[in-house]
């Protein structure tokens, strides 16, 4: 039950889908139509039986039941007939707002993840609960599990409070779980463990380091930066880190670190030291990208919420009235498309396990063209549903926009030329309405630039004076390292460029990064859940690293450390610069020695030598 509990205080929480504002008002109106269509068809008033007395005659109650009867039977069509009508309205009614209901996902997409609501709705219990202090299917209300009562206040949602009741001075759990999840960042193990089996009766290996810890979480203000400077500026993590396995169970008095192998978002900021002579240079065009995708879904939101309940509904009407002329036609190629896909895939199938020969060729080639057709029905219900999307982004949205910029600007949208290609906000450039936006579906809609809301559009002329002012950059960078000017100054220019946009570090990349990127080979957290990280060595990244994109990357002409490398003059040199670059230490005299007995062998390139360092434990290993 204390789970069923504490869940409570978030169970009502909504991350994915937008369901406040004038949405969540058109959901009102929608259901107040359905109770007005109901409320329509009254109910036949039931025949009252007639009173039978001893004064009555034989045939008084023989007429009076008859009577009743007629009435009776009359009263049961009547029933039946408002029963059809009733449903037939309702089911025309279910009709139209299922038109309503795509059209609103249809807003509501555009807008996912750009609230967190909170619902008034309580967990019930599961059918099959077997425990003696609530029935099944019951309620339940929010409880702390632990530690002192939380009590939601006037005026406090149970999130709220929950999060009040968590961060509290007064909950010494919060301190302890800060305070071990910094310590095991720092030295790769808590002092209590497992870190996530937290319980009244664990005891820290080390119960005073425990207790200072904490109090300097608290002596903080709980400022995590603060916390961590301690740590890794103390004796005991600078000291060299511990070659033996800790055994669970045992006690670690921290002598140093434990051995750990880079995280993922470290291993990848090591290669691109290696690759790009700028490695801490933002990318710009990644942030604005990013801002613009945020400051786009506000506004988008801002623009819905501009209208009245009413208003949207009207446009969601049209849109509704696309859906529905449309639905028998998606319906229709939905089925000819799953069907055209499944005949493809068994094509597919059937051909791959034939043998090399004519027939295998011939089966392959029915495949693909099988594969084509499916693509093309696939193609057609999606620009049947484009159809209504294009109406609800047009009547809703982009009507929406037009309010927001009267409401922004205080200027009628109709008679206002906007400014889309730089200069002060408002001023005239272009006609509104005169540009067209891509949205996330892939449908064309009318562009309307709102200040505060659209990022102002560099000129060609500023863009120009940015990427010349890049290219100087560059230029004197290619002086440092001796590139002549000409063929290969314009070459290290436009590599350069090719680095400054592609090779960036961890921080400055989505989280989590693309399917594919080195960082998720590596065991970047997918984000789902917390600690999900994976630093454990795997057959992909052995391969990443042998057969990959990223040692030509490293070993290229341009790269920060074949640019160390070749600036170096003698080959003894050019030996320690790879050391130094890559290890962060000279070589020794005994792998001196095997790199000169290696060249003995064939492995004579510096290419060769790069290879084996970045396969070293010392690199990939934080020691």
């Amino acid at each position: 039950m204390q789970f069923y509990k504490m869940a409570a205080f978030t169970y009502g929480v909504q991350t994915q889908d937008y369901t406040g504002g004038v949405m969540s008002d058109v959901s009102d109106l929608l259901r107040e139509q359905e109770a007005t269509v109901r409320a329509s068809f009254k109910e036949p008033q039931r025949p009252q039986r007639p009173k039978i007395n001893g004064k009555m005659s034989k045939e008084e109650r023989t007429k009076a039941e008859q009577e009743y009867a007629r009435e009776q039977k009359k009263y049961e069509e009547q029933v039946k007939l408002v029963s059809k009508q009733r449903e037939a309205a309702r089911q025309k009614l279910r009709a139209e707002q299922r038109g309503y209901q795509e059209s609103m996902t249809d807003v509501r997409n555009t807008m996912r993840y750009t609230s967190v609501s909170s619902r008034d709705r309580k967990p019930s219990l599961p059918h099959d609960y077997q425990y003696s202090d609530a029935k099944p299917r019951s309620s339940v209300e929010p409880g702390a599990m632990m530690g002192h009562e939380c009590i939601t206040q006037p005026g406090e949602t149970p999130l709220q409070a929950y999060a009040r009741w968590m961060t509290s001075a007064e909950n010494p759990r919060f301190t302890t779980v800060i305070a071990n999840r910094l310590w095991k960042r720092v030295f790769g193990l808590a002092l209590i463990e497992p870190l996530d089996e937290l319980m009244d009766t664990t005891v820290p290996m080390i119960p005073e380091m425990e207790k200072h810890i904490e109090k300097l979480v608290v002596d903080s203000n709980y400022d995590m930066k603060a916390v961590l400077r301690v740590l890794y500026n103390t004796k005991a993590y600078q000291a060299q880190a511990t070659r033996q396995e800790h055994a669970p169970g045992n006690v670690y008095h921290f002598t140093g670190p434990l051995l750990r192998r880079m995280s993922a978002e470290q291993m990848w900021d090591s290669f691109v030291t290696l690759i790009n002579p700028s490695p801490d240079m933002i990318n710009q065009a990644n942030r604005d990208t990013m801002e613009q995708r945020i400051l786009q879904a506000k506004k988008i939101a801002d623009s819905v919420d501009a209208l009245s309940p009413e208003e949207a509904l009207v446009g969601l009407k049209k849109a509704a009235e696309v859906y529905g002329k449309n639905r028998e036609r998606t319906e229709v190629q939905q089925k000819l498309y799953a069907e055209a896909r499944v005949a493809a895939k068994d094509a597919r199938d059937a051909a791959d396990m034939m043998p090399e020969g004519p027939a295998k060729v011939a089966a392959m080639t029915k495949a693909d063209e099988l594969k084509k057709k499916s693509d093309a029905i696939r193609s057609e219900v999606n620009r049947i549903q484009n159809e209504g999307r294009r109406v609800t982004y047009a009547e809703v949205i982009t009507t929406g926009q037009k309010k927001l910029f009267e409401k922004v600007t205080g200027k009628p949208y109709q008679t206002v030329a906007m400014n889309t290609k730089g200069g002060a906000e408002g001023s005239p450039a272009m006609m509104a309405g005169g540009e067209m936006m891509m949205m996330s579906s892939g449908v064309r809609t009318e562009k309307i630039t709102i200040p505060g809301y659209d990022r102002k559009e560099l000129t060609k002329e500023e863009k120009e004076a940015v990427s010349a002012k890049a290219r100087e950059a560059y230029a004197e960078e290619a002086e440092f390292f001796g590139i002549p000017e000409g063929k290969d100054r314009k070459k290290y220019i436009s590599d350069r460029e090719q680095i400054a946009r592609n090779t960036l570090r961890a921080a400055e990349i989505e989280s989590p990064a693309p399917r594919g990127h080195y960082l998720r080979e590596f065991g970047q957290s997918d984000r789902e859940t917390i600690e999900n990280a994976n630093n454990d060595a795997s057959v992909p990244q052995a391969l990443a690293m042998m057969n990959g994109s990223l040692l030509p990357q490293i070993t290229s002409r341009y790269s920060q450390l074949m640019l160390t490398v070749n600036k170096a003059q003698y080959p003894d040199d050019k030996v320690e610069a790879a050391y130094k670059t890559i290890l962060s230490r000279k070589p020794t005299a005994r792998e001196k020695e095997v790199w000169l007995k290696a060249q003995d062998s064939g492995l004579n390139t510096m290419e060769d030598l790069i290879f084996s360092l970045l396969n070293t434990q010392q690199f990939i290993f934080i020691q």
